[in-house]
């Protein structure tokens, strides 16, 4: 266990919210019925690529593809558990995700943001324990069973609440940069 200087409790993950894989029943899990509608379909890439949260996608479950599966709601932590062994992400709207991702809705005793950047400072070290077979992985028992430390709720709020901030400037300077690379690009053409 981590140092814990200020003395907070230590709580496993499975006491801190609703934690569970994905669900695709039906195999395959790309047969066309299942494919194709309306109702989003994180895969792990989608939740490995993106920063802090998954704000788009490329593959949709039909009406059947969402009868075997699961709706996972806004705000839900997605934990990937194979390839990309405990990546995670938060997803920006509903989605249904397969069983290679896990989700977890936090209690009111944790922010979901504190979640996802305590996962990145141990996904190395859980990465590493991963069982390799044919790819690594981990299992919905080995984040079950995950210790960590549980600053008071305001402090995890107030730490969300910078990374909001934070978010927010490098989206801006994304943005301008991006601008930018336009402009530039238009006076090159001038001048060529």
């Amino acid at each position: 266990m981590q140092n814990n200087p200020m003395d907070w409790e230590v709580k496993s993950l499975s006491e801190l919210g609703e934690l569970n894989r994905g669900i695709s029943k039906h195999r395959p899990r790309n047969a066309p019925e299942l494919l194709g509608g309306v109702h989003p379909l994180i895969q792990t890439g989608e939740v490995a690529a993106a920063d802090l949260y998954i704000t788009n996608y490329t593959s949709t479950y039909s009406d059947i593809g969402l009868r075997q599966s699961k709706k996972w709601p806004k705000g839900t932590l997605c934990i990937t558990i194979a390839a990309n062994i405990a990546k995670t992400a938060i997803l920006d709207f509903d989605a249904c995700f397969p069983d290679s991702i896990v989700g977890f809705v936090p209690s009111d005793k944790v922010n979901q943001i504190f979640i996802h950047y305590w996962f990145s400072f141990f996904q190395k070290t859980l990465e590493e324990q991963a069982p390799q077979l044919a790819q690594k992985n981990i299992n919905l028992q080995i984040l079950r069973s995950l210790k960590m430390i549980v600053p008071p709720i305001k402090l995890q709020n107030e730490f969300a609440e910078f990374v909001g901030k934070s978010v927010d400037s490098i989206i801006t300077i994304r943005q301008t940069l991006g601008e930018l690379e336009e402009k530039r690009n238009g006076i090159m053409e001038n001048y060529l």
